[in-house]
């Protein structure tokens, strides 16, 4: 009997624990979507797990504990030495239903606890459509490698991700969230003389995200190859050497017309396949935390962050690397990924700003910064009328409840085109996502495309409607999120069968 007690405690706890869980991420990733939630929280920035530990032991387990105990007292008395609580003598309902009906309500209890974990995580909508064959994707891609595109001229290309730079940090005066600034320098950036945006009507609504540019990896391969990255769940790990073999991604058109690529990257590349994706795509020189040696980079403590190199040593390596690129005469290509505003609470080192109340601000407010500063080092170098910048958010931040508190609905990521060949062209609110990146940056260094598409985007500096302005974003969401067996098959070759 009592070994049956408490087997049924231990499912209890295990309810307690899946609701709690559920409650968590509906509260911090309710308008994530479930690929980009399954790849972060079980992957973090490297291999710890770090972002599923830390609210499991601060927010989930305690909050679990209080459950079971409700529980519990709803099945079983409780005894304090000589006082025993017994709702079921009291008759007390539903606590007499509940004892009458244990197992059927044991039962009921953990289905919904499932039910509601997996709603949380926008589960259901990625079930539906991911197994929803549609030719959305076969009909719409324009292939690169068959397109006419001609370069009029090889302007020099530095591309900023910013990790999980979003526009909502933006103040409430310039369309954001925040009663005072936290990334003002940012704000500038787009007022510059040299800047490109393609919303005017509120600077703060830039690139929409959509399903497989939703967080990093994705990001990167849906902006260089117009495709979105669409993996199934134990693609986490996706380490295939033929990383979307199919596409031709910007990397490769630039390397076929004698670029040098390059990536600096915080976090490993190791991680989520960017690595793979780099080499395949474009044969990029690679400097991360592995491989600083290779260039005779030899970092001290101080320059290490959370995960890896630090913003503002990460920024220090470009201003070195660009130095040592311009002198050869081939143009470059530079991509750099930083990473101190990385969920959780971002990293703040000893040169970082200090000023607010919170860390994550702190992270944001160095981060846009050292940003500012590194275009305005940009600005004083002899090849910079011969270059254009892009720099972008990755993706909106993972950490929803720092921007739920601020009332933040509508969230964009921050997009700006520094010193691109011209500054005329159709810039009046465009809708727009990663989607359009690859064509739009393409031109903007100099290559004429036949058409003004390629892959699933649009040269935004065009006429053409963007896949966001003919459909509206949600819709053209569900339609990525169907299975496509063009894209499977085609994009990303017999890279599928790892999946199956």
């Amino acid at each position: 009997m009592k070994c049956k007690k408490f087997f049924h405690v231990l499912i209890l706890y295990l309810i307690s624990f899946i609701f709690a869980f559920g409650c968590y991420m509906y509260h911090r990733f309710s308008t994530t979507n479930f690929e980009q939630i399954i790849f972060s929280l079980f992957n973090g920035v490297g291999y710890t797990g770090a972002g599923v530990v830390k609210p499991t032991i601060k927010y989930i387990i305690p909050f679990s504990i209080i459950l079971v105990l409700l529980l519990y007292f709803l099945f079983y008395d409780f005894s304090f030495k000589k006082v025993k609580i017994s709702l079921k003598k009291i008759k007390i309902y539903p606590a007499s239903f509940v004892n009458e009906h244990k197992i059927l309500i044991t039962i009921l209890l953990f289905l919904f606890s499932v039910v509601f974990l997996l709603n949380s995580v926008n589960f259901f909508d990625y079930f539906f459509y991911s197994r929803v064959d549609s030719k959305f994707i076969e009909e719409n891609y324009v292939d690169p490698k068959t397109t006419k595109i001609n370069f009029e001229e090889k302007r020099n290309l530095i591309m900023i991700f910013v990790e999980s730079l979003e526009t909502s940090l933006f103040t409430k005066e310039q369309g954001g969230y925040w009663d005072y600034d936290v990334i003002p320098e940012l704000y500038e950036i787009l007022d510059d003389e040299d800047s490109v945006i393609f919303y005017n009507n509120n600077k703060s609504e830039e690139l929409n995200v959509i399903s497989g540019s939703s967080w990093t990896t994705a990001s990167i391969v849906a902006n260089e190859t117009a495709v979105p990255f669409k993996i199934s769940i134990n693609g986490n790990n996706y380490q295939a050497k033929k990383f979307m073999n199919g596409s031709y991604a910007l990397g490769d058109i630039l390397k076929d017309n004698g670029y040098h690529n390059e990536v600096l990257s915080g976090a490993t590349t190791a991680f989520g396949g960017l690595a793979e994706f780099y080499t395949r795509h474009g044969e990029y020189n690679i400097i991360d935390e592995q491989f600083l040696d290779k260039y005779g980079f030899n970092p001290k403590q101080e320059d290490l962050g959370a995960w890896g190199l630090n913003d503002n040593y990460l920024f220090n390596i470009a201003k070195e690397r660009l130095n040592n690129l311009s002198q050869k005469e081939e143009p470059f290509n530079m991509n750099i990924i930083t990473i101190d505003t990385h969920f959780v609470d971002g990293y703040v080192g000893n040169y970082s700003i200090t000023k607010f109340n919170e860390q994550y601000e702190n992270a944001y407010a160095t981060t846009s910064k050292l940003i500012y500063d590194f275009i305005i080092w940009l600005k004083e170098q002899p090849y910079y009328d011969n270059t254009t910048i892009l720099v972008m958010g990755d993706h909106i931040s993972m950490q929803n409840d720092f921007f739920d508190k601020r009332g933040a609905k509508d969230r964009y990521v921050y997009y700006c085109i520094i010193n691109p060949r011209t500054k005329e062209g159709n810039f009046k609110n465009r809708i727009y996502t990663a989607l359009d990146t690859y064509p739009t940056i393409l031109y903007s260094i100099g290559a004429n495309i036949n058409g003004n598409k390629l892959g699933l985007g649009v040269n935004l500096f065009s006429d053409e409607k963007t896949l966001a302005e003919k459909y509206g974003v949600k819709e053209l969401d569900s339609k990525l999120l169907e299975r496509s067996s063009f894209y499977n098959d085609i994009l990303m070759d017999d890279d599928y069968l790892y999946f199956k």
